[in-house]
């Protein structure tokens, strides 16, 4: 009886421990999922709108700030300048701004153009989504752009190009005053 005692004991143990890792599994799952779900979601257009006609003033003097800055091509949200990819600088005043636009990160293309990125999500083995404000200067060539925008009247999911069930890849804009637009990028792997 003694043995048959401690065998049970241990199975019991054994079982409390599959049953805590199969919990911390399905704990972790649920979690992954929902941070995904979380980073891909991507506001209205009119979210966007506004946000815009709030920080009007900032966009505009980041903008000035950034023509007058031939070296800056991407700005993280700390305000750190990538120079080549492997030198950066910081910039204060970035910093301020990018933080008071709310914006994650910006691109400055060799066109003039300024991705300002608000929302979304990316990564190495999955596909992209992000949103934001893109300023397109009058005396742009698209030639030089890394992507050609599509004007767009509707950047909603169910109004877009569609590839496989989702957002097909591209770069979609819809105009909101000259020279600025709102615009959502979609990368599919």
């Amino acid at each position: 009886m003694g043995r048959r005692q401690s065998a049970i004991k241990i199975l019991k143990i054994f079982l409390y421990i599959c049953l805590s890792v199969a919990a911390l599994s399905v704990f972790c799952a649920v979690g992954a999922w929902s941070w995904l779900r979380w980073q891909y979601h991507l506001p209205s257009e009119q979210v966007v709108i506004q946000q815009f006609g709030s920080h009007k003033a900032d966009y505009i003097r980041f903008v000035n700030l950034l023509q007058k800055d031939p070296s800056a091509a991407f700005i993280d949200s700390n305000g750190s300048v990538d120079i080549d990819g492997i030198h950066s600088r910081f910039v204060p005043e970035y910093r301020d701004l990018i933080r008071k636009i709310g914006a994650k990160f910006v691109n400055i293309g060799r066109d003039g153009s300024m991705e300002f990125t608000l929302w979304g999500f990316g990564c190495t083995i999955c596909s992209d989504s992000f949103m934001g404000v893109l300023y397109l200067p009058k005396d742009h060539t698209v030639a030089t752009s890394v992507w050609r925008p599509t004007v767009v009247t509707s950047l909603a999911s169910e109004k877009l190009p569609q590839r496989n069930g989702s957002v097909d890849t591209g770069f979609y804009v819809v105009p909101i005053e000259p020279e600025w637009f709102i615009y959502r990028s979609e990368y599919q792997e």
